[in-house]
């Protein structure tokens, strides 16, 4: 009598395996049963084109607030901004100074600008109560939200403080 058990896979690479495996040998990663395999969901962004831009900022920044997206389960994606340029080239800024774009569905746009909101709080306390939760409101369009010091039009970060500046077009 010989009972059939069913195989297990990889949720990687979905290579098959017999039931007694219990990790892939290419992904090193668990086996999973052919009905987890497919419930699994890859949700995949579509291209930044698609997205909102919540805060272009030093990869620090960029990366800080990522991680508080994903404590709130918001899709996003990082991505260095290009300039306007018709090359699509990288901003030309040393790497280390370099914007990067935290974009999100149109759809999680208000949750991802007031999670950033209360960050930029929590990282500059004397911003102030007024500062809304876009990224530019609360301080003139040629002055820093974060310290109120003057920049020139459309400039990309603060010569003051340092803050990268996103301008929604």
């Amino acid at each position: 009598m010989s009972s059939s058990i069913p195989p297990l896979f990889c949720p990687e690479c979905e290579s098959e395996y017999l039931a007694t495996a219990t990790e892939c040998v290419d992904c090193r990663v668990p086996l999973v049963t052919e009905a987890a395999l497919a419930e699994r969901e890859v949700e995949e962004l579509p291209p930044v084109s698609e997205l909102v831009c919540v805060r272009a900022a030093a990869v620090g920044w960029a990366q800080a607030l990522s991680d508080l997206l994903v404590e709130a389960g918001i899709s996003h994606r990082i991505e260095a901004v290009r300039d306007d340029d018709d090359d699509d080239s990288l901003k030309k800024q040393p790497t280390s100074r370099l914007p990067y774009g935290v974009w999100v569905r149109g759809e999680d746009i208000d949750l991802a600008r007031d999670i950033d909101a209360r960050f930029m709080r929590s990282q500059i306390p004397d911003l102030g109560e007024d500062l809304g939760t876009e990224p530019s409101m609360g301080a003139p369009d040629d002055t820093c939200p974060a310290c109120g010091d003057a920049f020139p039009a459309n400039a990309a970060e603060c010569p003051g403080c340092g803050l990268a500046i996103a301008f929604e077009e």
